[in-house]
């Protein structure tokens, strides 16, 4: 039937560079002219005759019709189950081949790429993923689908135009098919990421120990997960095992080795050794630790810069004084009958210059030879015989009392020395007192001997051990007479004794104050206008110590309200053991008795000139301390 259809009609063809079907025909012989009627006479036209040309279109159509139907037919009872001739996958033939011989056939043919389709590489590194880890699936049946479906699948022009590739124009070559799930894809690289990448380093520099520590800048590396993707897939058209490299980019550090250079030079300068104070004949000493404790590192317009932090310098220079001030200028003064007596000549004091003291300092340390010699005024005796009776010192302004009752004979030693440092004292108006400052050192050049003080976790030995009974004291002569405290700190645990004296009606904790030198400091101002004296009496046989301000009272009532005892906590059961190196080996001694830790609050509510001020809060947290003991670890 199809050789008597191009028989008659002729081929069918397909004109190049067109996508549609031609059909070759002679064209149709046009019928004689009538001869020309004598004599001659007017006739209408006449058109030509369409009805052969719309027969021809109609009989093409007609027969795409039966083809439509008839060749699925013609094809299933020629080879329903194998590809038409013809077909070729990637240029191999399988014309006549069966779905299974399909697939077969790709699985054998690409056995190579579907174990290791890709090799992915990165210095000197290789990883191997499988089809299924990069989310890919090589899909053979599909494919024999594909194949077998050329010639009998879509509408009757596709399929016309398949045949006609089939049989006349070398056939119609298909590819494998690959189905990619993208997210897979990228979730493996995302995890490879892992392994290759590495955050920028910028370059540092800390100190430690008093020690300049460097640390260079380092590139990073991003793994560029979506053009190694890119590369990926292209390469796994090729059904072939290949090699691809993984893509990345360097990530430049913000802070580069140059951009520290400068800071860790001038790091290196500043500690290259210990500050040396000089004051005349004294000495003290900055270690680079210390010096460490001062500097700032900070970071502008990309650059790293060290120097001095300038609070922390004015508060070590600040701590620096009480140790180069003169305890006292002033003549030692008493009050006796009413009147003021000279006791003690005054002499020329020192004070530090402070600010002079940190651009000394500061400068200094930029040099080789790290000396400083300490800028001092010379504070001359203001008060005379002439000047007692313009002082204002005419009454008791307030006293306070603490009791040292069972002090071991180092405390009553050391208690003694540090009220004798206070006894005599003149206080400007104005101006504000410091315990330290005015206890100046405390060696037994002036007295003093090692006793028992809280020293960090433990009571240790510590010398002038007992001398914050003095400073306890004094702080309450301060309290009752209305000053601002200005600095005052609790000891870390309750201790019993100083209970006594506390309050006008009770004896109750929190009325103590703790001194260490260079460290804590009590504090207060004198606001009443006039020089205040202050004496101190330690009464050994009565085991009190006594602090008094003589001056000109002010229209001034202090009372006060408390104390509020809360949050009381009771002691470690566990004790606590600290070595001591000093000790032979076996020696245990109890050095603490646990105690209850407990929050107080004292209010201090002071009423001048009829007008009640708003109450101050004096807040002491004691903690829970435990039995501490210390044992000998010294070998015999």
């Amino acid at each position: 039937m199809s050789e008597k259809y191009y028989q008659e009609y002729g081929p069918i063809r397909r004109r190049k560079g067109e996508g549609r079907l031609l059909i070759d025909e002679p064209p149709p012989e046009l019928p004689p002219e009538p001869p020309t009627p004598k004599p001659p006479r007017r006739t209408p036209p006449v058109r030509p005759r369409r009805a052969p040309v719309i027969g021809v279109l109609l009989v093409i159509l007609a027969l795409g019709v039966a083809l439509y139907f008839a060749q699925p037919f013609i094809t299933d009872v020629i080879a329903a189950d194998r590809a038409m001739p013809g077909v070729s996958i990637r240029g191999v033939p399988v014309g006549g081949m069966s779905r299974e011989d399909i697939q077969n056939l790709l699985m054998s043919q690409h056995e190579a790429f579907l174990q290791t389709p890709l090799t992915l590489v990165f210095e000197g590194r290789e990883w191997q993923p499988s089809l299924d880890d990069l989310g890919v699936q090589f899909d053979g049946e599909q494919t024999a689908s594909l194949a077998l479906g050329i010639g009998r699948t879509g509408s009757p022009l596709h399929r016309i135009e398949e045949l006609w590739a089939l049989q006349q124009e070398g056939g119609v070559d298909i590819a494998p098919r690959l189905r990619v799930d993208a997210s897979r894809l990228q979730r493996y690289l995302t995890n490879l990421a892992g392994e290759i990448e590495q955050p920028p380093r910028d370059a540092a520099l800390s100190i430690a120990a008093g020690k300049v520590l460097p640390a260079s800048a380092r590139a990073g590396r991003q793994l560029l997960v979506d053009a190694t993707a890119l590369d990926i897939l292209r390469a796994l058209q090729s059904l072939e095992p290949r090699t691809v490299p993984l893509r990345t980019r360097i990530l430049e550090p913000t802070l580069a080795d140059d951009d520290i250079a400068a800071a860790v030079a001038d790091a290196e300068l500043l500690l290259s050794r210990p500050l040396e104070l000089r004051q005349g004949e004294r000495r003290w000493t900055w270690d680079q630790e210390r010096i460490a404790e001062m500097l700032t590192i900070s970071i502008i317009d990309g650059r790293m810069f060290v120097d001095l932090d300038q609070a922390r310098l004015e508060r070590a220079v600040a701590r620096l004084a009480q140790f180069v001030d003169s305890p006292s200028a002033e003549p030692r003064v008493a009050f006796r009958n009413g009147r003021l007596h000279i006791v003690e000549p005054g002499r020329d004091g020192l004070r530090l210059e402070q600010p002079e003291a940190a651009e000394a300092i500061r400068r200094a340390l930029r040099t080789q030879e790290h000396i400083v010699e300490l800028p001092v005024e010379v504070v001359r005796p203001q008060i005379t015989a002439e000047t007692l009776p313009s002082l204002g010192i005419v009454e008791l302004v307030a006293e306070g009392k603490s009791s040292f009752a069972g002090s071991a004979e180092y405390r009553i030693t050391n208690i003694k020395a540090g009220a004798d440092r206070m006894n005599g004292v003149l206080i400007p108006p104005g101006a504000e007192f410091s315990f330290n400052t005015q206890l100046g050192a405390v060696d037994a050049e002036h007295g003093f001997v090692q006793g028992y003080a809280v020293i960090g976790n433990r009571t240790q030995l510590e010398w002038g051990g007992g001398v914050c009974q003095v400073s306890t004291t004094v702080f309450r002569a301060a309290f009752w007479a209305g000053l601002p405290i200005t600095e005052r700190h609790a000891h870390p645990f309750y201790i019993s004794w100083y209970d006594a004296f506390s309050f006008p009606d009770q004896a109750a904790p929190g009325m103590d104050a703790t001194i260490y030198t260079g460290v804590q400091d009590l504090k207060f101002v004198n606001d009443t206008g006039h020089w205040l004296l202050m004496e101190t009496i330690a009464d050994t046989n009565a085991q009190v110590l006594s602090v008094r301000l003589y001056g000109t009272r002010p229209d001034r009532r202090v009372a006060v309200v408390g104390p509020e005892i809360a949050n009381i906590v009771a002691p470690p059961a566990q004790a606590v053991y600290v070595n001591d190196p000093s000790l032979p080996v076996g020696t245990v001694r109890q050095t603490d008795r646990a105690r209850r830790g407990m929050d107080i609050k004292v209010y201090r509510v002071i009423t001048e000139g009829g007008v009640q001020r708003t109450p101050e809060l004096f807040f002491t947290r004691f903690k829970a301390w435990p039995d501490v003991f210390v044992r000998g670890t010294r070998s015999p």
